[in-house]
């Protein structure tokens, strides 16, 4: 299945069609969603396994909820295609309670 679609998308480029496909809208946005939502898994993983980064906790915790709510947004509302908000809110929060747990416990 994957090989036909990447076939017709390739005959698309060739033949100068590609722009309006919305067979290769499919396939960028489900690239695009899988690639954010493995590097936010990649750096979730890896500043949960540094220990030495910070000695403040609720730092730590933090900038790991930022990458797991950012591969969460790209995976629900990118590769998916979902309309919810709750996974960019969530986002957010995370990254705003970065800064804040900076400027109140320090470092």
């Amino acid at each position: 299945m994957i090989d036909e679609m990447l076939v017709q998308l390739f005959g698309e480029a060739v033949f100068g069609k590609l722009n309006n496909s919305r067979r290769a809208q499919f396939l960028f946005r489900v690239f695009f969603g899988l690639l954010g939502a493995t590097l936010g898994i990649i750096g979730a993983v890896h500043f949960a396994l540094r220990t030495g980064f910070t000695t403040n906790g609720a730092l730590r915790i933090s900038i790991i909820l930022v990458f797991v709510f950012l591969a969460g947004f790209s995976l629900f509302n990118i590769a998916l295609g979902r309309k919810w908000r709750w996974p960019a809110a969530f986002f957010v929060l995370s990254f705003l309670a970065v800064f804040v747990t900076r400027i109140f416990f320090g470092a």
